[in-house]
């Protein structure tokens, strides 16, 4: 995704963005398997593997939110771009 439009802290964030979402999944499926072999395991295991999944929820989440905003920063980046385009083409026009 580089690109030399695109700032070198954007590609950072949305790479940490994609990179967290891949850890999440793993702890998530990690703490299902967990759940599905500890039947016989004390009461408070379950609790433990309910509050992981409860904040990995919590965590995709915000990463959502995060990709999101980073959708809206780079679409106001390029209708900037579109009207600075139009301005100079238009300014040249006139002068």
């Amino acid at each position: 995704m580089p690109s030399s439009s695109v700032p070198t802290s954007e590609t950072v964030l949305i790479d940490l963005v994609h990179d967290l979402r891949q850890y999440l999944g793993n702890i998530e499926t990690s703490a299902y398997c967990l759940g599905l072999v500890c039947d016989s395991a004390p009461p408070r295991v379950r609790v433990y593997l309910r509050t992981i999944e409860q904040q990995v929820a919590r965590a995709e989440g915000r990463l959502s939110e995060a990709g999101a905003e980073l959708g809206r920063l780079r679409a106001q980046r390029a209708r900037n771009s579109e009207i600075l385009a139009l301005t100079n083409s238009a300014t040249s026009a006139v002068t």
